[in-house]
């Protein structure tokens, strides 16, 4: 009765572990903070020794091997091995949904040698490895799961109902592995006590703050001076969710504004999102409209990145959370010694430190937030910097210690009770014999079949049920033979007649595994269940495959919840294990003929009863899928009636998640989205409306939003969204305070020859080190190049630096042009007649003297241009060299 799972290797000689570090996200360039932590988590383990391995679930979108191979040589410098997790071979190839990520889990573990692993509780990931632990399918290692923020608190904090039954699954999947793991930890004590107001069995969660994405996070030494705009400058981290604070921020700008000191700037990192459906870029450039404010829009980027802003720029960090589970953002500040304004929401409150000498924390009131903003930039904080991640990098190396829980029983100490197999037939003799055969194969001994006859008409049927009479009688097994009462009757009556005291249903066209009923009786006593469903691996044949490499696993039941119970079997198959007992306590199986889902209804009773029903996340047995089945020819309606009577007379306690489905998706949008649908009644607002119907940061959605903000009289704006590195804009010499910018070495590596000419020499070359774009004169006519889409969206015109370098050459004409990317000029013709704008050719006679060329728009465009650099002779050349340079191209907006 041995659980097949690979032996776990003791500790290291060193006493150092094998951990493993779930993640879920590991770019670093998201804007998910909390998610990022495993990684950092990861490098924790390794500076102190352990042998660490982080496993990334990719989930839907799977990376690409360049992406890959980088980030494994990252981590490798860290001492951290990656893995990617975007397959398994015993699943479909996606892992798009979170019950087959979580299973991908399982069988990565059951391939690994691990002695502990760690995994974030948002997306449920360890589910199915701490179910199968509890079922003994898996001598799992031990699992710590650490939470940040559970789906249904983002709900709760979003102000948005459970909208998709992938949600409800989520919040289930995260719930059982914060009551299962055998150590959970919580981010904040807030987040502890919002788990225990649900009813979740978390007293025993620890409480440990995430781990900083960077080390040296907070080791800067000194604060620079405010840069050359002499303005003061607020600066807030995320916006993308109500939780975040976006209207209360708005609110408060409206009091301040008023009161508002000179050249003061409001700077905001992306994603974007929508709030009460509108993009929450639109709604804040909208409110921004009352606002004597300059309004910068950053890029996505993590927290530490965030903090390196916000010390370069001598900024005031904005921190308006409406909920907090984490408090991360008031840690980071007070570690980096940085001045910052938050309210007290949630775990933001027990973030603050007195000691940090930074201002109070507010309530989420928008004229506290105003008054308290006003008064860090009347008198700006002198913070002191508190090393708050020291303690909690201690306190995770101390998670270390945890061990698997004793809730896990082992399988030896089990008793072995008789297992009586009830089995339905009518008229499949060909797959009866196979399915007798694989009970016959059974390790289990203790066990009796009852094999129950639907009044089987064909001949060859009951030839097989006579010639198996002798055995059966000799085995103690038995046969009953019976009048066509379908299924449901026919199953019971395989209960009236078993004896034992666990009866395990099996389908005479399915075929245990030789271990089945070994892993059905050691599930039970393991996890008390009363009742066991489990895996199934799929065949179409009409033979028994006798690889199980050929099989694959495609429905994963969690067991619950039910709420999810109502909508589709979450259960399991009928061919599951239960305990005599239940029929004794719920009744039997329904006889309605012609009904198939009598396990689902079964089940759905059992659950609402309040048995305890677990599937064990392992393939037990052969699942022949035929379009002639009962399931295939049935009618969807008449099968869920009695799922729905057994609903109505059950105690439903999940009846909460099904009216939030119920509301979510037939709600009106207009209710749902109110703030959307109040752009609608002014006509001015139409583009806000527009921009409300797109992906929040897809390059639509960005381009209209500039094109909005360059409308708006906030060209600066226009130009922060489009620029293309604009993350590190104040700190690049490419991006000015006053909204230039000069295009870089990357963008002008593109240049693109468009006069082919004959010559020996290069016409066109580009100089590193910000030397400029080259060209050689040619005698046949101009030279000329291309920048393809350079020439951002809204910006007024472009600058270059032109030089003849070169102490011999002739006098040189230069010139800019600005086109369609898609447009071809006649070079041999009127010039300005066939550009969108053209600087004319300057002459430029003296050598190693820099000149300004200038070309500008008369009307700002809301599409990239390209922009044209060309040069020629301006008399007859001299035979010496011709050294034509551009040495800098700056797009402008005034």
């Amino acid at each position: 009765m041995a659980v097949e799972s690979k032996l776990r290797k003791p500790l290291r000689p060193d006493g150092h572990r094998r951990i493993c570090v779930v993640t879920r996200a590991i770019r670093r360039d998201v804007d998910f903070d909390d998610a990022m932590a495993p990684c950092e988590l990861a490098r924790l383990f390794a500076e102190n020794g352990d042998d660490v391995t982080l496993l990334w679930v990719a989930g839907r979108e799977a990376p690409s091997t360049d992406e890959v191979a980088a980030l494994r040589a990252e981590f490798e410098a860290a001492s951290v091995k990656l893995d990617v997790l975007d397959r398994s071979d015993q699943l479909l190839p996606a892992l798009a949904t979170p019950e087959s990520q979580s299973a991908a889990l399982l069988h990565y573990l059951e391939r690994s040698n691990h002695d502990l692993v760690y995994a974030p509780l948002e997306g449920g990931t360890a589910y199915y490895t701490l179910l199968a632990a509890e079922t003994a399918a898996f001598a799992a290692p031990a699992i710590a799961v650490f939470a940040s923020a559970p789906e249904e608190w983002v709900h709760e904090a979003d102000k948005a109902f459970m909208g998709s039954t992938e949600s409800i699954a989520i919040a289930h999947m995260e719930r059982y592995c914060a009551e299962m793991a055998d150590r959970t930890i919580c981010a904040s004590a807030a987040l502890r006590k919002w788990m225990l107001s649900k009813g979740w069995k978390a007293r025993k969660a620890a409480v440990v703050p995430m781990l900083p994405l960077s080390a040296d996070a907070g080791q800067a030494t000194a604060q620079p001076a405010p840069e050359s705009d002499d303005g003061k400058e607020l600066v807030v981290f995320q916006t993308a969710h109500f939780r975040d604070g976006l209207t209360l921020l708005c609110d408060a700008l409206d009091i301040l504004a008023p009161s508002a000191p000179e050249n003061l700037s409001l700077t905001v990192f992306a994603p974007f999102g929508k709030i009460m459906g509108e993009h929450s870029g639109g709604l804040l450039l909208r409110r921004a409209e009352k606002w004597p404010l300059k309004l910068k829009f950053l890029p996505a980027a993590n927290l530490t990145a965030k903090l390196d802003y916000v010390e370069r720029r001598s900024a005031l960090a904005i921190i308006p959370s409406l909920a907090a589970s984490t408090g991360a953002a008031v840690a980071a500040c007070i570690a980096a010694g940085l001045p910052f304004v938050a309210t007290n929401a949630g775990a933001n409150a027990e973030a603050w430190n007195a000691e940090a000498r930074q201002p109070k924390l507010t309530a989420p009131e928008a004229g506290q937030l105003a008054r308290t903003v006003l008064a860090a930039l009347d008198k700006p904080p002198r913070p002191r910097r508190i090393d708050v991640f020291g303690r909690c990098r201690l306190a995770w190396l101390d998670t270390r210690d945890t061990s698997p829980s004793a809730r896990r029983r082992r399988g030896s100490a089990l008793t072995s009770p008789l297992v009586s197999i009830v089995m339905a037939h009518r008229n499949r003799p060909s797959f009866l014999k196979q399915a007798i055969a694989a009970i016959e194969a059974q390790t289990y001994e203790r066990l009796e079949l009852v094999l129950v006859d639907d009044g089987s008409d064909q001949d060859e049927a009951r030839r097989l049920l006579d010639a198996l009479e002798p055995t059966f009688r000799q085995r103690g097994w038995k046969i009953l033979r019976r009048p066509h009462k379908h299924l449901g009757a026919t199953r019971n009556a395989g209960v009236r007649a078993a004896r034992g005291a666990l009866i395990l249903f099996a389908d005479d066209d399915n075929a245990l595994f030789p271990e089945a009923v070994d892993h059905f009786v050691r599930a039970m006593a393991a996890s008390g269940a009363d009742i066991c469903t489990a895996f199934q691996l799929i065949f179409y044949e009409d033979f028994v495959p006798s690889d199980r490499t050929d099989g694959l696993i495609q429905y994963l039941p969690l067991g619950g919840p039910d709420a999810l119970g109502l909508i589709h079997n979450v259960y399991g198959d009928a061919n599951a294990m239960v305990r005599r007992e239940v029929f004794s306590q719920i009744g039997f199986l329904i006889e309605e003929p012609g009904y198939a889902m009598h396990d689902w209804e079964f089940f759905a009773r059992a659950s609402l009863a309040g048995l305890k029903i677990r599937p064990i996340p392992k393939p037990l047995y052969w699942y022949r899928s035929k379009s002639n089945g009962m399931f295939r020819t049935s009618n969807w309606y008449d099968n869920r009636r009695p799922i729905v009577e057994a609903f109505r007379s059950g105690r439903f306690d999940g009846a909460e998640q099904v009216y939030q489905l119920a509301i979510a998706q037939n709600t009106a949008r207009p209710e749902i989205e109110s703030a959307r649908e109040n752009l609608r009644y002014t006509p001015a607002y139409r583009r806000y409306l527009e921009l409300c119907d797109l992906e929040p940061n897809s390059n639509a959605a960005i381009e209209t939003l500039a094109a909005i903000a360059a409308s708006a009289g906030r060209p600066d704006t226009a130009a922060s969204l489009l620029e293309r590195d604009v993350a590190k804009a104040d700190q690049d010499p490419a991006g000015r305070a006053d909204g230039s910018y000069t295009l870089t070495y990357q963008a002008l590596r593109n240049a693109r020859l468009l006069t082919q000419r004959i010559s020996d020499l290069p016409l066109l070359l580009v100089a590193p080190d910000d030397g400029g774009i080259f060209l050689r004169p040619h005698v046949e006519g101009p030279v000329v190049a291309s920048l393809d889409h350079q020439f951002l969206p809204f910006f007024r015109g472009i600058e270059a630096t032109v030089e003849v370098a070169h102490a011999d050459a002739p006098a040189i004409d230069f010139a800019l042009a600005l086109v369609r990317p898609d447009q071809i000029i006649d070079w041999h013709q009127d010039i300005a007649t066939q550009t969108i704008a053209f600087s004319g050719w300057a002459t430029v006679r003296d050598k190693f003297a820099r000149h300004r060329l200038k070309v500008a728009l008369r009307a700002r465009r809301r599409i990239p241009l390209s922009v044209i650099v060309a040069v020629r002779f301006a008399g007859t050349p001299n035979g010496f060299p011709t050294n034509a340079f551009f040495r800098k191209l700056t797009l402008f907006n005034d």
